[in-house]
């Protein structure tokens, strides 16, 4: 009985996140709307990854366990880039959950990225998916801590933080969605298509962003 009330919360997280994350997307940037979605994407997620652990450990499913501390991780710091706006002044100092945001999921990314080396050594490729999510999760754990111990020289750190970490925990929360509902294709391709895909958007986002920004700056300069 307790398995299926965690499997409810975990599909209604699910469904939340990627509605209201599409949502978020689509509004006006600071808006209303934009940051009322934005509060459900996160507690969407927040949801749906507290049950997955609960789930990978009532079942023994390691793989799930990791993949569910990777995902949250990616929500945990879309999130947190919010409240750590001033980290580039030097004198704002981050909060016990902040270290916590990166410490912790790097451990699991360690251990999923050696699980996938051993499946791979051991003939299955499907290994790929831990060495690329155990690499990706370390990437981001690592740029996360930088930031408290080099102080972040743009202002707006906060914004792509921000992009990069809500938008990579909507591409796990949509690889989830195809996984479960897509089984004609190779199990590789569908895990790994929407990170391949997703991850080219944000590249593309974030450099029209970064364009955006030098932009205004420079007309600032003109008009000062």
């Amino acid at each position: 009985m307790l398995f299926k009330i965690f499997l409810i919360v975990h599909i209604a997280g699910g469904s939340i996140s990627l509605i209201a994350g599409f949502i978020a997307m689509l509004a006006f940037k600071g808006s209303s709307v934009h940051r009322k979605a934005g509060k459900f994407f996160f507690w969407g997620m927040t949801g749906a990854s507290s049950a997955a652990v609960y789930l990978s450990i009532a079942h023994p499913n390691p793989f799930l366990l990791m993949i569910a501390v990777f995902s949250y991780q990616l929500t945990a710091t879309g999130y947190r880039s919010l409240y750590i706006k001033k980290l580039f002044t030097g004198t704002e100092k981050p909060k016990f959950v902040d270290w916590l945001i990166g410490i912790v999921p790097a451990v699991f990314n360690i251990s999923i990225l050696v699980w996938g080396i051993n499946k791979v050594s051991q003939g299955n490729n499907f290994g790929i998916t831990g060495m690329v999510f155990g690499s990706i999760g370390l990437l981001f754990a690592f740029n996360w801590l930088r930031g408290f111990f080099i102080p972040p020289k743009l202002k707006q750190h906060w914004l792509f933080s921000h992009l990069r970490g809500f938008g990579a925990a909507y591409i796990a929360a949509t690889t989830a969605f195809l996984v479960v509902n897509i089984k004609f294709l190779p199990p590789l391709l569908v895990w790994l298509s929407p990170t391949v895909v997703g991850a080219a958007i944000i590249t593309v986002v974030t450099i029209n962003y970064r364009r955006k920004l030098s932009r205004n700056q420079q007309i600032k300069y003109i008009t000062d």
